[in-house]
């Protein structure tokens, strides 16, 4: 159910943002299957998969991908996150506890 509601949250975050073409990454792998799927799950997050499938079908282009936890860092401590925020509060800057990671990001690709 969380990363449903955090793949919503992202959803409503890009939207927000401006953005048309996605490419979304998670580490979850029911998430990815389910959304390349029509969003049909049996499970409790069913309705949520649903609005996010349809939601995503609004962009020009959207992809499911899987990645690894560790190339998720930003996503999944957005996730943590997202569960006592709104996609409205991140809008302007990122929360203080994510950009630590965002810099450690762009260091890492800046030093490859």
């Amino acid at each position: 159910m969380d990363e449903a509601m955090t793949l919503r949250f992202g959803l409503t975050l890009a939207q927000k943002a401006g953005c048309n073409r996605l490419i979304i990454n998670s580490d979850n792998m029911e998430v990815i299957e389910t959304m390349k799927e029509g969003g049909r799950s049996a499970g409790a997050a069913t309705t949520i998969f649903d609005v996010c499938f349809h939601f995503a079908c609004d962009f020009v282009a959207s992809r499911f991908e899987h990645c690894s936890r560790e190339a998720n860092k930003v996503a999944h401590e957005f996730a943590r996150l997202a569960k006592f925020s709104r996609a409205s509060d991140w809008f302007d800057e990122p929360p203080d506890e994510v950009v630590s990671i965002l810099l450690n990001d762009v260091l890492i690709i800046s030093n490859e």
